[in-house]
């Protein structure tokens, strides 16, 4: 059995008719792009600088110090809350705040009430839905989706009532290298997979390519193939299946030793990107590479924070990059996968 790993062509959930209604909305090539706008947008507006938290992925610090931006930073805690107390004094020094709803999962009300107060007061707010499927509830005057961490297309969608078409239009027509690559490997990986056709490494090479050019270049400009794709998903059937698949798998790994949910409270239909938890007792990585040779294939979140030394200096947020590991539950898989991980699990931390 397999669990996880990329997304690959699979024909899960097509329909015809949409359930996600996109109007207001802006579609790009993916996250990257939106940050792109939305930085090119605060530069124009005098803006140098941009509070971010502590704890996140280094390829968005990189795209934002590309456009020009410079970067601070402001506490998160262990449980990925934000240390409210440091952002307020943090926040007298800027005009923009950046906040991550990690996995999909929004902040508390005291949290979301005090950054709706540092926008009443003028501030730019910033708010990454990367790992979330189309929010209902948004506090940002940018808010942005990346559909690719959630299925195998490429896109993202940026909401803001700002005029961003001028920073959009400056940057069409700059090619989309990385789409032929990481179609190719979606289509091969689904062979090899299920046919055993290729070999796995000419899907590495062919991952590693799209990932590189991805991080090059500076495309914008959404691709209509993939947008009518993610169009004709069934987002609503994928929001249920990924609810359920948490809860489930939650309920088996409870009472595992060294594993700590992160979140083991889940809000009525919330769809989390996965199910991330501590690991203690046993080394992370010795944890992640066991159950990947047991065909499951997890994700890290985010280890290129430790060798960061823009974001390493933070000792919480290195205790919290060398411990992290992302359990599966997203659509693809039903309960006999929730059960297969709960047993590895089990079996490799004694």
């Amino acid at each position: 059995m397999f669990v996880g790993g990329e997304f690959y062509y699979d024909g899960w959930g097509k329909i015809t008719q949409p359930v996600i209604d996109t109007r207001g909305m802006t579609f790009l090539s993916g996250g990257k792009a939106c940050l792109i706008v939305i930085s090119d947008y605060l530069l124009s507006r005098g803006i140098e600088r941009i509070l971010l938290p502590s704890y996140l992925c280094p390829t968005i610090v990189d795209t934002l110090e590309r456009c020009g931006l410079a970067c601070d930073y402001y506490q998160v805690k262990r449980d990925l809350s934000i240390d409210l107390e440091d952002l307020q004094r943090q926040a007298e020094r800027h005009r923009a705040l950046y906040f991550i709803n990690y996995f999909g999962f929004q902040h508390s009300g005291l949290e979301q009430n005090f950054i709706s107060f540092l926008k009443s007061k003028g501030m730019f707010v910033v708010e990454d839905n990367a790992h979330a499927i189309f929010s209902v509830k948004t506090l940002g005057d940018f808010v942005f989706y990346s559909l690719r961490k959630l299925a195998p297309y490429d896109g993202g969608y940026l909401i803001t009532p700002h005029d961003v078409a001028p920073f959009i239009e400056k940057r069409n027509g700059i090619p989309n290298r990385r789409l032929p690559l990481i179609r190719e490997y979606r289509a091969r990986l689904a062979e090899y997979l299920y046919k055993g056709l290729g070999s796995r490494e000419q899907l590495v090479n062919l991952y590693e390519q799209a990932e590189r050019v991805y991080a090059e270049d500076m495309t914008v400009e959404g691709d209509a193939q993939e947008q009518e794709a993610i169009k004709y998903l069934d987002w609503n059937s994928m929001r249920a299946r990924r609810h359920v698949n948490y809860a489930y798998l939650l309920a088996l790994i409870k009472d595992i030793r060294g594993i700590e949910p992160i979140f083991p409270l889940l809000p009525p239909d919330l769809a989390p990107l996965g199910l991330p938890v501590y690991v203690s007792g046993i080394d992370r990585d010795h944890l992640f590479d066991a159950l990947g040779e047991a065909g499951i294939g997890l994700t890290v979140h985010w280890d290129g924070l430790l060798c960061d030394s823009r974001l390493n200096g933070n000792e919480t947020a290195v205790e919290m990059a060398r411990s992290i590991l992302t359990l599966v539950t997203d659509q693809r898989w039903g309960h006999k996968h929730m059960e297969y991980q709960a047993q590895k699990l089990r079996e490799i931390m004694g």
